[in-house]
């Protein structure tokens, strides 16, 4: 008697399902700490400079950690490494909710607690990422991309900072506190994830073959992890790619808030409100872009949204009104996740598997590495004129992606051919 085929099901599961939540809880954190630690700081010093640290501390372990966190994401369980660096964030945030609940806190205290969170976010946030292949079938990368980028946003931007603002004006430690319940949730929801796909393997979609057999020395599995960038046909120009965007959106936002303040005229109190656009459009992105790439294709989606979110920050610039701004924001943030989520799947399916953590990692390090020399670039140019920095990075990445076009749209056929190839 003949047996019936496997039913096709386009659902994304219940390990999906719990991998989103954990996402989502985290970058509720972030978006509650982003929003407190800055407040707290502005109280305790009015030193431009001390405050600025807290940038530093921010960005600093991307260099200097992240390649490490890369090869131990090839190492272990994903969603393992996921619990534990959640666990160990919601730890450190506890303690810095305990010096600040008894007055004893300082901006080192301040520092070390936002170096340590990030350090584990080196961890936690390529895992989320490159595990969505684990949970979800190929052929529904885009949606689930989609639906995480959508939670991303709201939880970080729509959600945290607003909450974290009144929770900070009621009691300043309550922020800091309900970061240390988001990231303690997530890391929970990590080990239901890694509990239901032990205990039910058939929701894991995940080839394991490329991982087994003897692990290489930590100097030896770093150097096979950039020999493989080197050596890779794309890669180097999708890092090059990433690395432009990455400083020319920071050009420009480095002095956004003196230029809505002094050139726009928008008052501080609705500053929060101005900037939302580009979450609004975030989300919209997060939305239609799996469709998007159904329609247009995604090799369109990429290179239109590079190009526009490029041109939506040269309106800003070029046309200094409010009206014009706000419009020209959210078609930034539509663009900006539009062709993250489309690019998305080159780490989850091209790459190979025992190598996704440390190319993720890299891939990082250089993009986030080099965003300090784009805010630098415009505090240059913004002394000269607020405006500059608006037409002079947007122009820089532009222009980079018209000279990587070729490179992007092979990248898009790859990506492309690799998603047909469901399991």
């Amino acid at each position: 008697m003949a047996t019936r085929p496997p039913r096709r099901t386009d659902r994304l599961g219940p390990a999906y399902g719990g991998l989103w939540g954990a996402g989502a809880a985290t970058d509720l954190g972030d978006g509650m700490l982003a929003t407190a630690l800055p407040l707290i700081a502005a109280a305790l010093t009015q030193d431009p400079l001390a405050v600025s640290g807290l940038t530093v501390a921010r960005f600093l372990p991307w260099l200097l950690v992240a390649p490490l966190s890369g090869i131990l994401l090839d190492r272990v369980d994903r969603m393992r490494a996921m619990a534990v660096a959640n666990g160990i964030t919601a730890f450190t945030v506890a303690l810095l909710a305990s010096t600040v609940l008894t007055g004893d806190h300082t901006m080192w205290a301040l520092y070390t607690a936002l170096f340590v969170v990030i350090c584990c976010e080196t961890v936690s946030d390529p895992a989320t990422r490159i595990t969505v292949p684990r949970v979800v079938a190929r052929r529904n990368l885009d949606r689930a991309n989609g639906r995480a980028e959508g939670a991303r946003t709201v939880a970080q931007e729509f959600v945290g900072p607003p909450v974290a603002g009144i929770l900070f004006a009621t009691v300043a430690v309550l922020p800091v506190a309900g970061a240390v319940f988001s990231y303690a949730l997530s890391a929970v929801l990590a080990v239901l994830v890694l509990v239901l796909l032990r205990r039910r393997p058939e929701l894991s979609h995940e080839d394991s073959a490329d991982r087994t057999g003897e692990k290489p020395g930590t100097g030896n599995a770093l150097r096979e992890g950039l020999a493989y960038i080197r050596q890779d046909r794309l890669l180097p120009s999708m890092m090059a790619c990433n690395a432009a965007c990455m400083i020319g959106l920071q050009c420009a936002t480095a002095v956004m808030v003196l230029y809505a303040q002094h050139v726009l005229g928008v008052p501080d109190r609705f500053y929060g409100v101005f900037i939302g656009a580009m979450a609004v459009g975030g989300l919209a992105g997060a939305v239609v872009s799996a469709r998007l790439v159904a329609v247009l294709g995604r090799s369109t989606v990429m290179l239109g949204g590079y190009l526009g979110f490029s041109l939506a920050m040269m309106a800003v610039g070029a046309f200094p009104s409010v009206w014009t701004a706000v419009p020209a924001l959210g078609l930034l943030g539509l663009c900006v996740t539009a062709s993250n989520i489309a690019g998305a799947p080159f780490l989850q399916l091209v790459v190979p598997e025992h190598l996704r953590g440390r190319v993720s990692t890299v891939l990082r390090t250089v993009g986030w590495g080099l965003t300090p020399l784009g805010a630098l670039l415009g505090g240059v140019l913004g002394r000269a004129d607020l405006a500059l920095p608006f037409l002079a990075g947007p122009l820089f990445t532009a222009v980079a992606v018209l000279l990587l076009r070729r490179r992007i749209a092979e990248a898009s056929r790859v990506m492309d051919t690799a998603a047909e190839q469901d399991r």
